[in-house]
């Protein structure tokens, strides 16, 4: 064995079996199926169910890179399947971070049955207690931390909650294992949006983040 090689290894404290997992081609079945992630068939099914019911649907994101891109997958997701939807990136000095009560009841108001946070909604507990009361179900893809007192949320995907990884991913990579599950694949476009968004809200690039990123490259 190479001796410059050898003291690459042992420089990253990588054994030889580690760099060659780490080093090896990908391809798109390196990344979670979708539909083993838990809660999202719950997820799939209640968005199914808003399109059958031709339901107004809203994805409600956040202002940074992560939360716009998160956004833009889901969007263009459900252009893919040719369904309608409105979405809604919150002013940092307006509206604030996260979904509120104000907004909620906004949306109400324009006939919305889904509400669809992304990078945001773990910690919005008044404003989906809200969203309940006025009959909508909020669907919560988020990767902040979630508190001991859940949200009234419909269905929730997120790295620890939905059991997916230890390491913790972007919001644009959680919209991207909704998204696959939605299409059936994943979309090499969103992987690329998605693989953004790790590297913007500087996630570990460990493990799958590590995989989704040099994919989208």
């Amino acid at each position: 064995m190479d001796r410059l090689y050898l003291e690459l290894l042992n420089y990253y404290h990588l054994s030889e079996d580690e760099f060659l997992k780490m080093s090896c081609p990908l391809e798109e079945i390196h990344l979670i199926e979708p539909t083993s992630i838990k809660g999202m068939n719950r997820v799939k099914s209640r968005i199914f169910e808003s399109i059958k019911n031709n339901e107004k649907i809203i994805i409600y994101g956040d202002y940074d890179c992560d939360g716009i891109s998160a956004t833009s997958i889901m969007y263009r997701t459900f252009q893919i399947l040719n369904y309608h939807v409105s979405y809604y990136i919150p002013s940092r000095y307006l509206d604030g971070y996260g979904l509120n009560v104000q907004n909620v009841e906004k949306i109400a108001l324009a006939g919305y049955k889904l509400i669809i946070c992304v990078d945001n909604g773990n910690s919005q507990h008044e404003a989906i207690h809200r969203a309940k009361e006025l009959g909508i179900d909020v669907i919560v893809i988020d990767h902040h931390e979630v508190p001991e007192e859940r949200t009234e949320a419909y269905e929730i995907i997120h790295p620890t909650v939905s059991e997916i990884s230890e390491i913790i991913g972007s919001g644009g990579f959680m919209a991207l294992y909704v998204s696959a599950a939605l299409l059936g694949s994943y979309d090499d476009y969103l992987v690329t949006i998605a693989g953004l968004s790790v590297i913007s809200d500087m996630m570990e690039l460990k493990g799958q983040n590590r995989d989704l990123v040099r994919l989208a490259i």
